[in-house]
């Protein structure tokens, strides 16, 4: 599913935000990415979504060489992956219904399937009787929800989620995390970058530490977590 081989991304100026790190995620995989602020953790999902290019080093998504795909392809690229963010970057002119279905109108699908579509990825978040409502109208985790409605409704078969519950309560943050898990249960690979410990031990799915650019830690191998 995802295949990284020695990325290293150099800005300019010279900071390197990732060194030579290595790692797969398999299919269906539910994988955390932990680490310090400005670990790397927000430039691997730049990497893996193509918003960035790797300096050095072979990348891998969906069976696709991400080294060779020309830029006019990413954005077909990208409807098979599904992204939430932790600002939620809802538009906030556009009712509920509108934001879940904008992936759906750009894809060109007829207004028949968009409706199935987007009723279907509220009710799997518990939203459906809220979808001619604003986002301003909404909670912050409500908004959370909608967000994810929006990066399920292609069902894709990868979710990448940046710091999902940074801004929401313990109970909230159960609920979004039991939502990617649904996911993953259902066959689709899900990757969240997160500092919440509690729940890496609550979910007990393969961690991924990094450190100033480089990967420190993979549960999947023996060596020991660093919680500094």
């Amino acid at each position: 599913m995802i295949q990284l081989e020695n990325i290293s991304k150099r800005y300019p100026g010279g900071h390197d935000a990732l060194k030579a790190v290595t790692f797969n995620v398999e299919p269906e995989e539910m994988v955390f990415v932990t680490g310090h602020s400005g670990a790397g953790k927000s430039t691997l999902f730049k990497l893996i979504t193509l918003i960035e290019r790797p300096t050095r080093g072979i990348l891998q998504v969906n069976n696709k060489n991400c080294n060779k795909l020309p830029n006019w392809r990413i954005p077909y690229f990208r409807r098979d992956i599904g992204i939430i963010f932790q600002d939620h970057k809802l538009l906030l002119d556009r009712t509920v219904f509108d934001n879940v279905a904008l992936p759906l109108v750009v894809s060109g699908l007829n207004h028949r399937e968009i409706q199935r579509r987007v009723r279907a990825s509220l009710d799997k978040v518990g939203l459906l009787n809220k979808e001619k409502l604003y986002p301003l109208t909404l909670s912050g985790g409500e908004q959370q929800r909608v967000g994810i409605a929006r990066a399920v409704v292609n069902k894709p078969p990868l979710i990448l989620a940046d710091e999902p519950t940074g801004n929401l309560d313990e109970k909230l943050s159960d609920e979004i995390m039991d939502l990617f898990y649904d996911f993953h249960i259902h066959g689709v690979t899900v990757m969240i970058a997160t500092h919440d410990l509690r729940q890496l031990k609550r979910l007990r799915k393969r961690v991924i530490q990094l450190a100033e650019g480089q990967l420190v830690y993979d549960s999947d191998n023996d060596n020991e977590y660093n919680t500094d």
